[in-house]
């Protein structure tokens, strides 16, 4: 019993070389990015560098109309005018996309192009014709190693439209909780703990 009372002595202090608890990652990205204009516009954010390994990670934003941006095909102006639509992509592709109403001609809910269950619309604000408006959303995506880009597209705001159409970003932040990655220390003590205790083991057999 002395035997293995000391064996689980040294096993835990080899667990404790071994931290459990995660380290908490975040990006803030600058803010107020835009007003963007052009038919069809992407703004990469690239830079978004996590020490790793994969991990799952909670991105939340802001994306800002300017003008009147008209949503879906239903609310468009007239014939000519552009259905607007935004979407974000990741390192898979497109991750989802949705038309917004933003200030356009015609009130009206937002359309889901491409839903994503890990996407949620938290809040959605249509200011009236012409006065753009606000949509902030939270996207459960995974954070890899390295570096990360965030790529966000809007087609809309094209001369089609009036020209008075422009989007920005505001509020921008990655945050999410990484393992922790043993130091070569770390992995040595545990390594010598548990041969200890194995030879402890064969020790007392032999005895």
């Amino acid at each position: 019993m002395r035997i293995f009372t000391k064996g689980g002595v040294i096993a835990a202090l080899a667990s404790l070389a071994v931290p459990a608890w995660a380290i908490p990652f975040s990006a803030t990205i600058p803010d107020s990015i835009g007003p963007i204009g052009g038919a069809s516009t992407t703004y990469v954010i690239g830079g978004v560098t996590s020490p790793g390994p994969t991990a799952a990670a909670v991105l939340t934003f802001d994306v800002i109309g300017y003008g009147g941006i008209d949503g879906g095909l239903n609310q468009r102006v007239n014939t000519t005018d552009v259905s607007d639509l935004f979407s974000f992509n990741d390192y898979n592709g497109s991750y989802f996309a949705i038309s917004l109403n933003m200030g356009g001609a015609f009130a009206g809910a937002p359309i889901w192009a491409s839903p994503n269950p890990n996407v949620t619309l938290v809040s959605y604000t249509d200011n009236g014709h012409g006065l753009g408006g606000l949509a902030q959303f939270k996207v459960n995506f995974s954070l890899l190693p390295g570096n990360n880009s965030l790529v966000f597209q809007y087609s809309c705001c094209s001369a089609a439209n009036g020209g008075e159409e422009a989007w920005g970003l505001r509020n921008v932040l990655v945050t999410a909780d990484l393992a922790p990655v043993p130091e070569p220390a770390a992995w040595g003590l545990m390594m010598s703990g548990l041969g200890l205790i194995g030879w402890r083991v064969r020790h007392r057999k032999s005895v």
